[in-house]
């Protein structure tokens, strides 16, 4: 029975699964109108009734359609994802595959500006509200050299610019959480 229906290669990329073309460009209602349709294909419970062998591949293609809908749906996740499909694994600490390191003067302004989210926090809501506000637009600004550095097909670019979104994303947790308390 497995040859009569069309499952994902075992191990294909997340773009594959869902029919997608491996861009930064997809947007979220295609991910999700592709998602719905493997969804619903490749549900488990369709194929309740298959050889046991059918069934494994079934739910192992309805494990990665949902995989790749919960990566490819985040612009974050899927510039991640592109990047690592490009050779540079952000999850990584290889030095020849892994995530880049920042460069010491970022590590060093990183520093100051938690020192900063502190004496925000002690200055009161307002400044730590202001503090967010530059925070938060910056990260979208590491994005966006991301997405850019992906189009252009740099992908180390895009990898450097993704490490330091994430540095910028911690320190806005940070603000979040000074402004919880």
């Amino acid at each position: 029975m497995t040859g009569a229906i069309e499952l994902p290669e075992p191990g294909a990329d997340l773009f594959a699964v869902l029919g997608l073309p491996r861009t930064v460009e997809v947007t979220r209602d295609q991910v999700e109108d592709a998602y719905m349709e493997r969804a619903r294909r490749w549900h488990p419970d369709r194929f309740s009734g298959a050889d046991v062998a059918t069934r494994r591949r079934v739910l192992e293609a309805s494990a990665a359609v949902n995989e790749a809908h919960a990566t490819l749906r985040d612009p974050v996740r899927r510039a991640e994802y592109l990047c690592k499909l490009g050779g540079v694994d952000l999850d990584s600490s290889d030095p020849d595959g892994g995530a880049p390191r920042p460069d010491p003067e970022f590590l060093a302004d990183m520093i100051e500006r938690r020192d900063a989210v502190e004496a925000a926090a002690a200055a009161g809501p307002d400044a730590l509200e202001d503090l967010r506000e530059g925070v938060e637009d910056e990260v979208h600004g590491a994005l966006a050299r991301a997405l850019e550095a992906l189009r252009a097909g740099d992908v180390h670019q895009a990898a450097r610019a993704l490490v330091v979104r994430r540095y910028l994303a911690r320190l806005l947790d940070e603000i979040d959480e000074a402004l919880a308390a």
